[in-house]
C-alpha cells in the first residue's frame, strides 16, 4: 500500500509465509525476526555437524531477543548451553531459559596474544561481534562452528587464519533478510516444533504505544531483555 501508510504496510511478497498451524499471531509477534534468526542459526549449526552431547554451546548477547530464544531452543534440544552476558541482574532469567552456566562477556572479549587457546566450544551463536567474536574463534573445538548474526560490539575482528586452517572452524554469517521462501517455511516449522510457546512468556514484554519513545531509549542503552512487542491499541 502506497500513500500515507506506505512506511507501515508495504513489504516484499517473497517475505510472507503463513503462520504455522497452532501458533497465534501474538506468539508470532513475540518470536519475530529475533526468534527466526535464532532458529536459523541453530539450523545452520546443525547442518555443519553440531549435535547434542558434545562440548558446550555458547550464546553471546544472551539477554537480547536472539540470544534469549536461542538459549531456549538449544536447551530444549538437549544441548549444554552457556550464556554470555554482562548483565548480572539477568542471570536468574537466563537460567530459567535453560542456560547451565553464565559467564561475563568480558571473559570472551579479553585480549590475548595467542592465535588459539584451549578448545572449549562445540558451537556458538554470536550476537556481539568485535573482540567477542575474536575470543570465540580462539577457543572453538576442531570443526566447531560459529553462527555470527550481530555486530553490537563492532564490525572489526582481530584474528588470524589459524582457527580456520589448523582447527577448521566454520564462521557462518546469518542474515535473516536473505532467506529463500522455502527455507523460511522450514525455519518457522522448526520453531513450531522445537520451541514450546510457553517459553515466550518470560521472553516477551508487551508495552503500550504510549511508551514507545521511552522504550527506544532503553533499547539503545541496552536495558531491555528478550522481545518487546508494542500494542498499537494501548
Amino acid at each position: 500500500m502506497w500513500g500515507g501508510y506506505a512506511e507501515l504496510a508495504r513489504i516484499n511478497a517473497e517475505f510472507v509465509v503463513p503462520v504455522p498451524k497452532g501458533m497465534t499471531l501474538p506468539q508470532a509477534m513475540g518470536i519475530g525476526t529475533a526468534g527466526f534468526t535464532a532458529m536459523q542459526s541453530v539450523m545452520d549449526l546443525e547442518q555443519h555437524g553440531l549435535k547434542p552431547g558434545g562440548r558446550e554451546v555458547v550464546v553471546t548477547g544472551a539477554a537480547g531477543g536472539v540470544g534469549s530464544v536461542a538459549i531456549a531452543i538449544l536447551a530444549g534440544l538437549g544441548y549444554k548451553v552457556v550464556a554470555s552476558s554482562g548483565r548480572a541482574e539477568q542471570h536468574d532469567y537466563l537460567r530459567g531459559l535453560g542456560a547451565s552456566e553464565i559467564i561475563d562477556r568480558a571473559v570472551l572479549s579479553a585480549p590475548s596474544k595467542r592465535p588459539m587457546e584451549a578448545e572449549r566450544w562445540a558451537g556458538a551463536i554470536d550476537n556481539v561481534g568485535g573482540d567477542t567474536l575474536a575470543g570465540l574463534l580462539r577457543t572453538m573445538e576442531i570443526k566447531g562452528s560459529i553462527a555470527s548474526c550481530g555486530v553490537a560490539g563492532g564490525p572489526n575482528v582481530s584474528t588470524t587464519v589459524f582457527p580456520f586452517i589448523l582447527r577448521g572452524v566454520n564462521l557462518l554469517g546469518i542474515d535473516s533478510s536473505r532467506v529463500a521462501n522455502s527455507r523460511r517455511r522450514e525455519i518457522w516449522a522448526r520453531i513450531m516444533r522445537d520451541l514450546p510457546m510457553s517459553v515466550l512468556d518470560p521472553i516477551t514484554q508487551v508495552e503500550p504505544l504510549s511508551k514507545v519513545f521511552e522504550l527506544g531509549e532503553k533499547i539503545l542503552a541496552g536495558q531491555v531483555r528478550g522481545r518487546t512487542v508494542i500494542d498499537i491499541k494501548g
